[in-house]
């Protein structure tokens, strides 16, 4: 993967009223295969499920 050292996310600006449906949804598709693959991962799945019941406890407790 190649790092982009020069820039900062603050540095980059995005418009995304400039980009084409079409490249929207091939960016998207990408995206959540990546995240499918991501989350095959049992260790990847399990942090996840800990970051789902911590937040579901921290709402519970907001709401008490």
């Amino acid at each position: 993967m190649k790092t982009v050292k020069s820039r900062t996310p603050e540095a980059v600006a995005v418009e995304l009223d400039e980009i084409p449906a079409h490249t929207s949804d091939t960016m998207c598709r990408i995206l959540i295969g990546c995240v499918d693959r991501l989350f095959q991962d049992p260790a990847v799945e399990a942090d996840y499920k800990r970051w789902q019941q911590e937040r579901q406890q921290k709402a519970k407790g907001a709401t008490t």
